[in-house]
């Protein structure tokens, strides 16, 4: 297994993280529960990872198979 799809887990959830806290504070809501932003977290960067490594994937194969 390549290491890629990790890298946008760990981006997409750290920037979805930090986005939502970064909104919530500037809108002046109160914080919630920190477990409840971090699981919503890992699961957006799990479904962005795997969406951006899969587009990437068939970019990749599309240009191979046109050389």
């Amino acid at each position: 297994m390549e290491i890629y799809p990790f890298y946008g887990i760990l981006f997409g959830g750290t920037g979805f993280l930090l986005g939502k806290v970064g909104l919530d504070f500037f809108l002046d809501k109160a914080f919630e529960k920190i477990s409840e932003y971090i699981m919503t977290s890992i699961i957006f960067g799990i479904l962005f990872g795997t969406g951006t490594w899969l587009y990437t994937e068939n970019r990749y194969k599309k240009y191979t198979a046109n050389k």
